[in-house]
């Protein structure tokens, strides 16, 4: 019995470890000299002081850290992609605007930030140097991980087109002309743009759909409607 509740005690300590890996990560160090530290207390930054960090993000399998920071008195801000395992950097890049979040991708990690002139634009980057390899704009964008799409589509009536999108590579799966939708359901427009957009099933959307009418003296008019889609 005694030898039992050793080997128990032996396999306990051994796993412990494995699961304090995978707590988050957290701030600390000094109040002028902040760190980045992983679920074990072990310090993964090493920042000057004075350095500001915006923002970090773990990946799901806790194996990587991204790092929105800008040293002191320096004019950009820079991401940087630790190896959590190792502590080590993997790549660093100016990324140019501000970060609104990221997505861990198998093949990349989306990054994501707001452009100058609306919208948002995901960067695929690669995970070995953080380089762009693909990017998407999108005024009126949906993302959907669960199922795998990227919605992309914009409330500009004069766009009209809506486009899916797979949202793990940012390729395109299917592209509509909205007014086109609008009309095999009856309703008639030069343009049409979107205002919303709902998921209600897998790989269902009901796309909320803002238009002008083609009928003579009704032109100005701001109408919406409701078409579910598929990609």
């Amino acid at each position: 019995m005694n030898i039992r509740k050793l080997l128990f005690a032996a396999l306990i300590i051994r796993i412990l470890p494995v699961f304090a890996e995978d707590s988050e990560c957290k701030l600390g160090g000094k109040w002028y000299c902040r760190q980045v530290f992983d679920g074990n207390g072990r310090q993964i930054t090493n920042f000057r002081n004075w350095e500001l960090i915006s923002d970090y993000f773990v990946s799901p399998e806790r194996d990587k850290l991204l790092v929105y920071h800008r040293p002191d008195k320096a004019r950009a801000f820079l991401i940087t992609l630790y190896d959590l395992r190792t502590g080590n950097i993997i790549a660093e890049r100016e990324p140019g605007w501000a970060c609104f979040g990221v997505s861990w991708m198998k093949e990349h990690l989306v990054y994501k930030w707001a452009t100058t002139g609306g919208g948002m634009r995901f960067e695929y980057r690669n995970y070995k140097t953080l380089d762009v390899e693909k990017t998407v704009t999108a005024f009126f964008p949906f993302e959907d991980e669960e199922d795998d799409i990227l919605i992309e589509s914009s409330y500009f009536y004069a766009d009209r087109k809506i486009v899916f999108r797979k949202f793990s590579d940012g390729n395109e799966i299917r592209t509509l002309d909205l007014a086109d939708e609008l009309s095999k359901r009856g309703i008639y427009t030069s343009g049409a743009g979107v205002s919303d957009i709902e998921k209600t099933g897998k790989r269902k959307y009901k796309i909320t759909v803002g238009y002008n009418p083609s009928e003579e003296g009704h032109e100005n008019e701001d109408c919406t409607t409701e078409i579910e889609l598929e990609p």
